[in-house]
């Protein structure tokens, strides 16, 4: 059977091939054949795309016609071919469009005509695979970090969950605050929910490493606020993932390694695609990427066996500390890097297909299905053997570092139909099922309130298992009705779209959560991560209408102007609408003028919503640095949040103002200047800690939290509406290329700066003070968070030289200053300074399909600047100013430019057929 399969198969193939009129070659400057360019008849349905070897074929009835051929990355072609009783061979070569920022911009437009990037009314970034794959990173968001100025996004550390998975911001707004989508469409959040001391602290964002780098085209960064086109969430801007569909045969393995001999990567990434029928294609991707940890913890300097760091009596101390010092040395401990501080241990396997077909003459049908599976390790606080209340001796005589190892499955599969009826009428017609979970086990723990079972009791648990599930159906239409009004364009698109979101958590087992003797006093619940309890365990859903009218005209050959507007109904928040104004004006073909106005809107994820959880977090205490406490994140509507005053979450709300100039300076040099000044209200935050206390606020939290039967928990926080913010800044792109020698010579200098300040006062309760509360419900440490925890300037400064078979590129990334404060001490207050990364590769072409690059990113072994205070508790020092916790911390988890794991050097093989 599958010999006549392959024979039908062969025969199916020589008998396209025999028909085929038409034929040629489309090949780069070097003669290399490009496959998947696109060759098309202009103003025609008939087209194609080129073989492994940059071979195609039509089959056309005689007359005249124009083949357009274009494929990202390089200059559209149009020739003029009369076909006659002959067969007619083509050949062609593509120049490459280097300034890629001037790519054909799909993003942000729902109308057919043709712009680049300075063409646009809003600003749009087109990245290549190509530009991708130059970074030398393998993870996609690490990738877009290192190419888009306006986007941030640094690896987290002792983070519980969020170690893996990276928070994504864009022009310094929080993770979800920006939409992604997937070839168009809307793609699913993450399961998690950020609750630790992390950039984007209370926010659920997009779990982009999840899509397989092998797999991408290209990348679109729309920036600008676009809730009005493409539905909440899109207040900062849009990152559209295009996933390849050409056909052709390429692999790439990587491996890599830093500077100080850990972390070692090893990535492979392969792709298919087949050519189906005459304008169809199906292809297949798959990743699979490895990362060993990374730490950079300093050696501990505090109390081990017996705790000297308590009262005042000098004396006393010294004898303490002369008693741990002799259990020390006795037991032989070792101080070096007792704690995990760097990248967690992850291994990630990823698989697409992605396939567009033709089924009439004037319908296509198309799907994308991707699945991926990844499992991280990642380490909390070390327990040490005096903190009797999470260490049971027998056990662990010598203390313990307990583990998080994450089990994170991502499913998504999108099919749809698309068309033409009518005169010019385009149809759409999708639904895309997305869903995301993610599960806690803890390894290498104890659950301390199980201290009568010895050396018995249990060290490994499951915590439990946090879901989200996504199914959006849309239906579009669009029609340009220019020629019928007179105008050169004038689109006309609306649309319907329905969404279901659910979200669930699951309780872990019941020894990873009880306390079983709570009156011993020891700490229920795992070590490290206590898991989900019964009474956390969701399951909540909520559906989304949406409806949305897009209108987009060429007033007049200088004019551009696009009107937009979007209604949503959601089953729990009630309805919203949207509405954004845009506009560019073309003095001359050198330079225009764009600007744009809308207003947008966030309902609160589900996530937000819904999550509740008992934790284990440490927190800086007066004079014995960071202390282990019970916290609980209580959901809105429970009885602790109601006791608190904490009000009902109400959906988020912005402003969007934008304004711009571009230049196509030169055929080869461009140039997009982009200010904004985005206003959020009623922006949604993790509260600080309402932690018991024997101060008059304390004493009522305590109260509160007793009577609601949370005896165990030291302190609370809530999600709320809590502030206001405003965030302005500037994006700048130049970009050119130019011959030298026999080669070219690339240039990109980017930038962005931006400001976000809280506006007035946090929004109090009325249940406690306003003076105390206030300090409470939005520390300083959180406003430090919204306004300084991310580089507010980004500079980078792009070089790459190409001649022949050899090339080389040069990255020099400037991360501008970042600052983390303390809840309540200006004292412990962090600044650190603007760092200068640089990164280079060089790239040889060995064979046609073969090619190589060594490189290395931050080759010059920058790190960011150390923790400044650093006055830890001595014996004879009762009192302290101490960030490092005993000097385990050498460089800052709360505020990061670029990560502090030094240098990072590596080799990649690629292959093309």
């Amino acid at each position: 059977m599958k010999k006549l399969y392959l024979l039908i198969l062969m025969c199916w193939f020589a008998a396209a091939a025999m028909a085929q009129n038409f034929k040629g070659k489309v090949t780069d400057n070097d003669g290399n054949g490009l496959p998947g360019v696109s060759v098309a008849v202009a103003g025609g349905s008939q087209g194609t795309v080129t073989n492994a070897e940059g071979n195609f074929g039509l089959q056309l009835k005689q007359g005249n016609y124009k083949i357009r051929f274009s494929f990202i990355g390089y200059k559209t072609l149009e020739q003029n071919v009369t076909i006659g009783s002959e067969p007619v061979t083509l050949d062609v070569k593509l120049e490459e469009d280097i300034v890629s920022l001037s790519d054909v911009v799909v993003l942000g437009s729902r109308s057919a005509a043709v712009r680049t990037n300075v063409e646009t009314p809003v600003p749009v970034d087109v990245i290549t695979m190509k530009d991708l794959q130059m970074t030398g990173q393998i993870e996609p968001t690490q990738m877009i970090n290192m190419v888009a100025p306006s986007f941030n996004s640094a690896r987290q550390t002792i983070a519980d969950g969020t170690d893996h998975i990276d928070p994504a911001t864009l022009r310094g707004l929080g993770p979800d605050q920006v939409l992604v989508l997937l070839n168009g469409k809307r793609r699913h959040n993450q399961a998690l929910t950020n609750v630790n001391g992390t950039v984007g602290r209370g926010s659920v964002g997009t779990d982009l490493n999840a899509i397989p780098a092998a797999a991408i085209e290209r990348i679109e960064v729309l920036r600008d606020g676009a809730a009005s086109q493409y539905g909440s969430d899109a207040i900062a801007g849009v990152i559209n993932v295009v996933m390849k569909k050409e056909a052709g045969t390429s692999a790439n393995l990587h491996w890599g390694r830093h500077y100080a001999g850990d972390g070692r990567a090893l990535n492979l990434g392969v792709y298919h695609g087949l050519k189906v029928g005459k304008a169809g294609t199906i292809s297949f991707a798959g990743d699979f990427r490895f990362r060993e940890p990374t730490n950079r913890a300093g050696d501990y300097t505090g109390p081990v066996y017996v705790n000297w760091n308590t009262g005042t009596d000098i004396a006393r101390r010294q004898q303490l500390f002369e008693q741990d010092e002799a259990l020390i040395a006795q037991r032989g401990f070792s101080r070096a890097k007792n704690m995990q501080i760097g990248n967690s241990k992850v291994d990630n396997f990823g698989g697409m297909v992605n396939g567009d077909l033709r089924i009439g003459k004037k319908t296509n049908f198309y799907f994308t299905g991707m699945l991926n599976y990844r499992r991280g390790q990642a380490a909390g606080f070390y327990r040490y053997p005096f903190q009797t209340t999470q260490v049971i001796a027998d056990l662990y005589p010598n203390g313990f570092l307990p583990q998080i190892h994450s089990t994170i499955w991502d499913r998504s599969f999108l099919a749809g139909l698309s068309g033409e009826f009518g005169n010019g009428w385009r149809w759409d017609l999708s639904n895309v099922y997305g869903g995301n979970s993610f599960r806690f086990d803890v390894k290498n723990s104890n659950n301390a309130s199980q201290f009568a079972l010895g050396a018995r009791a249990q060290t490994e648990f499951y915590s439990g298992k946090l879901g989200f599930n996504q199914n959006t159906t849309d239906f579009g239409v669009s029609k340009d009705f220019g020629k019928a009004v007179g105008l050169k364009t004038f689109n006309v698109a609306a649309g319907l779209n329905f969404r279901i979101d659910q979200y669930s958590i699951e309780a872990g087992e019941e020894a990873s959560w009880r306390n079983y003797d709570p009156a011993s006093g020891r700490a229920g619940g795992a070590q490290v991560f206590p898991g989900f309890q019964p009474a956390n365990a969701v399951n909540q859903s909520r559906n989304v209408l949406g409806a949305y009218v897009d209108l987009e005209s060429d007033l007049t050959d200088k004019l551009l102007v696009n009107v937009a507007g979007r209604f949503e109904n959601y089953s729990d928040f009630g309805s919203n609408f949207a509405g954004k104004l845009s506009a560019r004006y073309k003095f001359a073909d050198a330079f225009s003028v764009r600007g744009a106005i809308s207003n947008g809107f966030r309902a609160p994820s589900v996530h937000q919503s819904a999550f509740s959880a008992i934790s284990t977090v440490f927190v800086s205490v007066p004079g014995l640095g960071l202390q282990p406490r019970q916290q609980g994140t209580f959901r809105n509507g429970s009885a602790v949040a109601n006791a608190f005053g904490i009000p009902k979450l109400k959906a988020e709300t912005s402003v969007n103002i934008s304004f711009g100039a571009t230049s196509q300076i030169t055929d080869n040099i461009s140039l997009t200047v982009d200010a904004y000044q985005i206003d959020i209200n009623d922006r949604i935050v993790l509260t600080g800690q309402f932690q018991r206390g024997t101060s008059p606020t304390g004493q009522r939290i305590a109260q509160i939290l007793d009577q609601a039967g949370q005896q165990e928990v030291n302190a609370a926080v809530f999600f709320t509406n809590a502030v206001n913010t405003r965030t302005r800044g500037l994006d700048v792109v130049l970009s050119g290329n130019q011959p030298i020698g026999k080669g070219t010579l690339t240039v990109t200098l980017a930038g962005n700066m931006n400001r976000t300040e809280v506006q007035g006062d946090p929004k109090v309760s009325e249940t406690l003070p306003p003076d105390q509360f206030g300090n409470i419900l939005f520390n300083r440490q959180e406003r430090a968070r919204l306004e300084l925890a991310q580089p507010r300037s980004k500079y980078t400064l792009g070089m790459n030289y190409k001649v022949g078979s050899f090339g080389t590129n040069l990255r020099i990334t400037r991360f501008g200053r970042v600052e983390s404060y303390d809840p309540a001490n200006p004292a412990l207050d962090e600044t650190f300074s603007p760092k200068v990364v640089t990164d280079l590769n060089v790239n040889y072409r060995i064979t046609k399909n073969i090619g190589i690059m060594v490189g290395a990113n931050n080759l010059f072994d920058v790190y960011p600047d150390p923790l400044r205070v650093n006055q830890w508790p001595t014996p004879t020092r009762t009192t302290s100013l101490d960030n490092t916790s005993f000097n385990r911390f050498i460089y800052s988890r709360n505020a990061t430019q670029f990560g502090f794991n030094g240098g990072y050097y590596y080799f990649s093989i690629s292959a093309n057929f």
